[in-house]
Parts: C-alpha cells; sequence; structure tokens
C-alpha cells in the first residue's frame, strides 16, 4: 500500500519508486532548501494514535520512551493493525482511506511505498522546518526520495528499505556443485536444465525457480516490473500521467522494445517446450495446483531458487526451520546497471489529525541515526539511513538488501491492486493464451492508462 536508484532512465517511474525525477528532490524539482522555523510544539497533555503493520506494538517501545524524556506531554499509542484471515494490505488502505474521508482515523499510519499518489489528499506533508528536502536527500536513499516527495514536499518517511533478491536452496546447490547462486539473467537460463527434475510424463517434479506465470506467484507484478526495468522500459511518461513500457527504450537505435524482450524472458520459464521450462500454474479439474506455489515449493525443497522480499526469510524459517537456504542479489541482466524494485513502507500524518506538528516530530526523531539503528535490534529491518547501509551489506539472508539499496526502484502507480491485477492477464495471456508479448503489454497499457 522508495543512490542510483532508478535514475538510470530519468525514471519515470515513480510511485513505488522508480520515478526518480531525475535531476532534484523528487517529483517536484528545485532544490529543497528552506529557511522556516521549526513547527512550535504543543507542552499541553496530547495523544497520538500510531497504525502499524506487521512489527509487534512493543517495536517502538524503546523509541517512545526516549522520546517521552524531551516530549513527557505526548503520549503515543501504537495500535498494530492484523490482517484477517484473506485480508491483504489493501483491505488495510481501503478502510484507512474511508475513515480518513470520512473525518477520522489515526493520527500516524504506515503507507505503501507506491501509495503517495493515491493517497496524497490525505495526508498532512511534513513542517519543512523539521526536515528540508535536501536534508532528506541526505538522509535517505534516492528510491525514498522519489517515492514520498512531491512538490518539494515531505509526505513519507521510511525507518527501513527492502527489495526484491534471490533465495536459493544451499543443499540443492551442494548437490549439483553449483558454486554460487546466478549474478545475472544468463546465469540464471544457464542453470534451470541442471536444477529442474521431470517426471517421466514431462511433469516438473522440482523447479530450478518457479518463474514465468502469475497465479502461484503472489509478486509476479514486481519480478516482471524489475526486468522491463532492467532490460531498459520507461514504465511511465516523465509527468507521470501516463504507462509508456510499450514503446521503444529510450535512445535506442535501432528501437529496442525493452519491455516486450523482458516478457519473453519471463515467460519461457512456464511455457511447456521451452528449453528452461522450469514451472507451471495449470491446476487439475478439481482446481488443484500440479505444482506448488513458489514459496510453498521453495520451503517443500520442490524449488531451488525464488524471488523475494525480506519478510521472506522468517516465514521459512518458521514453516521449514531444517531447510538450509541462503540469499543473493537479484540477477541483472547487466551487472554494470544494475537494478531492484523496492517494496517497503513509509510512516506518515493525516491530514485530520489534530497535532500534525507533534506527530511530524516523533516521525522525524525517528530519522536519526540512532533512531534507525535502534528500530533495526527492534524489528531486523535494513534501516533507510544511509549512514546505516554499509554496516548491513554482510548480514545474513539481509545482506542482499542492503547492497542493492543504491540501485533499487520503483514506479509511479495510481492504484497498484488494480495494475498488479492486469500484469497478472497480461503474463497469463502470453502463457496460456498464445498472445504476442507485443499484444499483452499494448492491452495492459491500454488498461492501465484507463484506469479512473
Amino acid at each position: 500500500m522508495i543512490s542510483t536508484h532508478r535514475l538510470r532512465y530519468i525514471l519515470l517511474i515513480l510511485l513505488t519508486g522508480i520515478s526518480l525525477t531525475a535531476l532534484s528532490c523528487g517529483r517536484g524539482g528545485q532544490t529543497g532548501d528552506t529557511t522556516e522555523p521549526p513547527p512550535v510544539i504543543s507542552k499541553d497533555p496530547i495523544t497520538l494514535e500510531y497504525w502499524r503493520l506487521w512489527d509487534e506494538s512493543d517495536a517502538l517501545d524503546e523509541l517512545i520512551d526516549q522520546y517521552a524524556d524531551k516530549h513527557p506531554n505526548i503520549t503515543i499509542e501504537v495500535k498494530k493493525v492484523s490482517l484477517k484471515p484473506g485480508e491483504t494490505i489493501y483491505d488495510y488502505q481501503k478502510n484507512l482511506i474511508k475513515l480518513i474521508a470520512d473525518g477520522a482515523g489515526p493520527d500516524m499510519f504506515m503507507l505503501h511505498n507506491d501509495w503517495l499518489p493515491y493517497q496524497i489528499n490525505q495526508i498532512a506533508p511534513m513542517p519543512a522546518g523539521l526536515m528540508s528536502v535536501k536534508g532528506y536527500r541526505d538522509v535517505f536513499p534516492e528510491v525514498a526520495v522519489n517515492d514520498f516527495i512531491e512538490d518539494n514536499r515531505i509526505y513519507a518517511v521510511p525507518y527501513y528499505i527492502d527489495d526484491l533478491m534471490l533465495f536459493y536452496n544451499t543443499d540443492i546447490f551442494s548437490e549439483k556443485k553449483i558454486k554460487q547462486p546466478p549474478r545475472t539473467l544468463q546465469d540464471l537460463v544457464d542453470l534451470v536444465p541442471q536444477l529442474t527434475e521431470k517426471d517421466s510424463r514431462g511433469n516438473i517434479i522440482r523447479s530450478a525457480i518457479p518463474l514465468g506465470g502469475s497465479d502461484g506467484i503472489p509478486r509476479a507484478a514486481d519480478i516482471v516490473a524489475a526486468l522491463m526495468m532492467q532490460y531498459g522500459a520507461e514504465m511511465t511518461s516523465s509527468d507521470h500521467t501516463t504507462a509508456t513500457f510499450n514503446l521503444p527504450a529510450p535512445g535506442s537505435n535501432p528501437p529496442f522494445m525493452a519491455a516486450q524482450n523482458a516478457l519473453s524472458y519471463y515467460a519461457q520459464f512456464a511455457t511447456p517446450g521451452s528449453s528452461v521450462y522450469t514451472y507451471t500454474d495449470t491446476k487439475d479439474a478439481a482446481g488443484n495446483r500440479l505444482f506448488p506455489a513458489d514459496v510453498q515449493a521453495f520451503i517443500e525443497g520442490k524449488a531451488a531458487m525464488m524471488f523475494g522480499f525480506s519478510y521472506h526469510v522468517p516465514l521459512i524459517q518458521q514453516l521449514a526451520p531444517r531447510l538450509r537456504f541462503d540469499t543473493a542479489p537479484l540477477p541483472q541482466r547487466q551487472l554494470q546497471n544494475p537494478i531492484t524494485i523496492a517494496n517497503y513502507w513509509g510512516e506518515t500524518v493525516s491530514k485530520n489529525s489534530q497535532h500534525p506538528n507533534e506527530a511530524w516530530d516523533f516521525i522525524n526523531f525517528m530519522t536519526k541515526r540512532s533512531s534507525q539503528n535502534n528500530f533495526f535490534r527492534a524489528t531486523g529491518h535494513i534501516p533507510a539511513h544511509k549512514e546505516l547501509q554499509d554496516s548491513m551489506t554482510g548480514r545474513r539472508y539481509y545482506g542482499p538488501i542492503a547492497q542493492q539499496i543504491d540501485y533499487a526502484q520503483s514506479w509511479y502507480r495510481k492504484n497498484t491492486p488494480e495494475i498488479e491485477s492486469i500484469f497478472g492477464r497480461m503474463i497469463g495471456s502470453v502463457v496460456k493464451d498464445k498472445i504476442t508479448p507485443e499484444v499483452a503489454i499494448d492491452v495492459a497499457v491500454r488498461d492501465i492508462n484507463n484506469l479512473k
């Protein structure tokens, strides 16, 4: 629900990050310097309600206590929002949007890195006297600048960053005498025949990596977008109003259809008869999968690799405590121009808050290096603060996230759930309906541009 991050192609792709407004301080331009004085922080008793997902409700306790030492009149009540069975982060977003539209809701809440365009009118931006755009750029990576700054106003602050990486089964790699995980997309292709196992009828019994489908790969839209960006596609126009990944890569001569090549690369892994056929999301007549979904397959040892985010680490450890695995940076089309996709959260303040200065003052307190380091110790998340990045690169399982932060990108999306559905249909039309990537992409771009 954000370095060289996506600046690579001017970046237009801004909502989850790739938006990199190349030149300046976020989508709005300018330098972002300010002479505005700090806002007045009330001395009266104040209670701030703070909604957060994922982390335990006590994750901020120590930091809240530290803040209270300086502001004993301010009470911060953290409410952990628990998703019910079958609910997703988009249910959280819908509920939040409705509450704020009705004049209610919390003072502070978590905002996914690609939700700002959809909720910008529900947010009270940070007072410039607390932090300038230049100060924000000095502290946070470019992806956050592009995701959370609009018209030189700061709309959210990340406590941590997450990005797409590779998971691999170290026992399977040892068994096959593979010394290191794939570094490039070609390396990945080369490993598929060695790691894929099929029965006498050609059914996959162990996948090199679940790729190529949409059903059974929940982050398929992220994976395909990352591939498109690696191939050189510009996902949106420079003003972020129009999807443009059906166009040739900027500056290519002869024209290079980056997104088409990326989609073809992705789809081949789920195309029967392909030399790298290694995954199927087909179901039988009763609706049962012929092969497990990606994370389940990896947990069961039926997939040698998978693409995932940091939140998959504790999930795998919980469900398969004996599974031996490790992580690595996302394989790249070109090692000299690496790109991965970001997936993280920012913290922000509702326009309905009666105490926005105090709410932002606490979030600003969380931007300090010491605060972010403390948050890391409490949660294990890779801190967003630039000065802590190098110390995290060697961390087991999570190190690749830190290694990739400087080139993590996202892209500007008005309606993420709808766009994920459109990407799913685009992938399925190529793999199952044998539509050409060119037509499938043109249809997807049309559908995205018709979204309200």
